[in-house]
């Protein structure tokens, strides 16, 4: 377990946070006044995703973008590696190799890129899961706790 990890996991972290409500701690839309709601639904039938639906679009949208231009990226390369080991000349070999580094650079950027998204999205959910164990502790006991404790 990382440092970062360890003191997210600390069920009590930092004092004052406010213990909210048990639906905003499972993940419901802010201001949903009921399920249906919370998913995007509303009495007219519109299924426009709202809140937390849409941050699912926008991050599985991205999580596509980042593969299909990886994918490009390699499929890129491949070419460039067929160039490389066809050609004799020496010059031409290093504009291709110049280019292949380009394109891993690329991919280089897209991977750092994903890991901060994918750091983001486990930050949120250790708060989250820190939040939900203070309230399962308030309202069960510290014996609840060490019963149910577990190692991640």
């Amino acid at each position: 377990m990382n440092s970062v990890q360890e003191r997210q996991r600390e069920p009590h972290g930092d004092p004052e946070a406010p213990i909210t409500g048990p639906s905003s701690e499972l993940g419901a839309s802010e201001g949903a006044s009921d399920a249906g709601r919370a998913h995007g639904s509303d009495r007219e039938g519109n299924t426009e995703p709202t809140g937390t639906d849409s941050r699912l679009t926008v991050l599985l949208d991205s999580t596509q973008q980042t593969a299909r231009a990886m994918l490009d990226a390699e499929d890129a390369l491949r070419v460039l590696r067929e160039h490389f080991e066809q050609t004799e000349d020496h010059e031409t070999q290093a504009d291709i190799a110049a280019s292949a580094l380009d394109l891993v650079d690329r991919q280089l950027e897209l991977t750092r890129e994903r890991r901060h998204k994918l750091d983001g999205i486990e930050g949120r959910l250790w708060s989250r899961r820190n939040r939900l164990e203070r309230l399962l502790i308030s309202a069960r006991g510290t014996a609840w706790w060490r019963a149910h404790h577990r190692e991640f």
